[in-house]
């Protein structure tokens, strides 16, 4: 759990600063007063409400820019003459031709302009508040949308002109492997979030209700019974397409692996003392099963126990799926201040005073950027058959692993950290 190493330290930098504050009053303990006072002010005043109405609006606009990009790409991969886009950037795509890969090169070269984008708008969001909107980077990431949308542009022609060499290409493929690993990582915990945040949601309508709370309970209820089943029922199909034979023993350890902490956290939730429930259960085994569907699904297509050998309706759903899943993780985070706090445990960083809030959003557009890059080339370099590769199989296989230790900690971390609050 290395990420929760900065949440530490800063904890234990907060407390000892505001006990040094406590005992030995300074300048900069009064103007954090002052700071204080003045968000109350804004408070009362209402002008933090605008404020979080402008940071949803802002969000909202890169968020949509994304994804008008990538269905651009989707359609110029797919419907287009890829082969004209080697004659039209002759000097930095002369070579897409000659090995067939210039649907690659386009996907990837999408990403590109991406991740130049939201890297710049990071760089220049480091360390700003929202509320501070004499700050020219402040108005820079929240104005200015003709200017930054010709630049965003600019930066995807510049992506498609830039000439680089097999080395490069691959050392690019590489890195957008490394990034795209880590918007993963982000996407499953953001997805436990929302799961305990719709889990929490449902609760309380129970506690709410005075007729005993009979609707949340069969919404909970019948949610938590789709689920399973529809977890049970892709569990099913894993191991009716993916282990054919008793010799496909590496798909059925994978599965087996899964399964076992499937049960594992399930037993585990159903205990009165644990933050747990059926539904939260069933949900996150639902994800970890299609995380290991979609880690199959990209199994190389000469490959014995690889069903997809004849079945593109199989992958291209598995795509969609995937796709949706990322959408949905990236509209959380458009839709919230900062999904930083997800991260950190902390509720102050949904503030627009965060200067986390910002920076934190633009790092998860880059690394979906190249996510996105990968999906299209399903995480292969130039020349692989797209929708097959081994590297996406062990890294998807890896995060499912990872969710599903996620969520075993996150019921188990209470009881370890007794005196911590979960």
């Amino acid at each position: 759990m290395v990420w929760c190493v900065p949440s530490l330290a800063c904890c234990a930098a907060c407390n000892a600063w505001s006990c040094c504050v406590r005992c030995c009053p300074s300048p900069c303990a009064r103007k954090e007063d002052v700071e204080r006072g003045e968000r109350e002010r804004r408070h009362d005043d209402g002008e933090d409400d605008d404020g979080a109405r402008r940071g949803v609006g802002w969000r909202g606009y890169y968020a949509s820019g994304f994804v008008i990009i990538a269905l651009l790409t989707w359609l110029l991969r797919d419907y287009t003459d890829t082969d004209s886009w080697g004659d039209m950037f002759t000097k930095s795509m002369k070579d897409c031709r000659d090995n067939g890969s210039c649907a690659h090169a386009i996907a990837t070269r999408a990403g590109l302009g991406n991740v130049l984008f939201f890297a710049v708008m990071l760089v220049m969001s480091v360390n700003t508040r929202e509320s501070d909107r004499a700050s020219i980077r402040v108005k820079i990431n929240s104005e200015y949308w003709v200017l930054k949308g010709v630049f965003w542009v600019g930066l995807m022609f510049a992506a498609f002109a830039l000439p680089m060499g097999a080395n490069d290409y691959d050392a690019l493929v590489n890195v957008f492997r490394a990034l795209a690993a880590v918007f993963l990582l982000i996407q499953a915990i953001v997805c436990l979030g929302w799961i305990y945040d719709l889990n929490d949601k449902l609760m309380e309508g129970i506690d709410e209700d005075n007729a005993g709370g009979s609707k949340s309970v069969w919404i909970l209820a019948g949610t938590s019974l789709a689920s399973y089943a529809s977890a049970l029922t892709l569990l099913v199909f894993l191991y009716k397409l993916w282990v054919p034979s008793s010799s496909c023993s590496r798909n059925n350890a994978i599965i087996t692996c899964m399964l076992v902490l499937c049960v594992a956290f399930t037993v585990i939730s159903l205990h009165g003392k644990v933050n747990g429930g059926v539904f939260t259960s069933g949900v996150t085994m639902f994800y970890c099963l299609y995380l290991i569907a979609s880690a199959l699904n990209s199994e190389p297509r000469d490959y014995s126990c690889s069903p997809v050998t004849s079945d593109g309706d199989l992958n291209s759903l598995l795509s969609f799926i995937g796709f949706m899943f990322a959408l949905c993780a990236l509209g959380k985070t458009a839709h919230s201040a900062s999904s930083h706090s997800a991260l950190r445990g902390d509720g102050d960083e949904d503030s627009p005073e965060s200067p986390y809030a910002t920076t934190y959003f633009h790092f998860v557009f880059l690394t979906a950027s190249a996510y996105c890059a990968m999906v299209f080339v399903d995480w292969s370099g130039a020349g692989v058959t797209q929708g097959a590769g081994w590297t996406s199989v062990w890294v998807k296989v890896t995060l499912a692993y990872a969710s599903a230790a996620l969520y075993l900690w996150a019921l188990v971390a209470p009881f370890v950290f007794k005196n911590r609050d979960f």
